[in-house]
């Protein structure tokens, strides 16, 4: 009997502290048998893109530095959240 792993970087759902707002990268693994049967699934946390006012960082699990432009490369769907989030900055308030 042969196993088949799916590995997926997947972007949690985003988490609220404060003025911050903190999106969760993980590697999903799921391990199958041939037919199509589930035998474990792993998550491991890699990544957290953290926005705040005064800007925006990314932090790995690994303990290694990470640049926003190494998350993006990671999870490319964060990067419509920073283009919200900055398009948002731009907003100017006229009175």
């Amino acid at each position: 009997m042969e196993n088949i792993t799916d590995m997926r970087v997947m972007v949690g759902k985003e988490i609220k502290a404060g003025d911050r707002t903190i999106w969760p990268v993980m590697r999903i693994s799921i391990l199958n048998t041939c037919e199509d049967r589930i035998l474990a699934i792993q998550i491991t946390p890699l990544a957290m893109l953290i926005i705040e006012p005064a800007g925006q960082y990314a932090v790995s699990f690994a303990g290694e530095p990470m640049t926003i432009e190494a998350i993006l490369e990671l999870a490319a769907p964060l990067r419509d959240v920073l283009e919200k989030t900055r398009g948002a900055a731009k907003i100017i308030k006229v009175e």
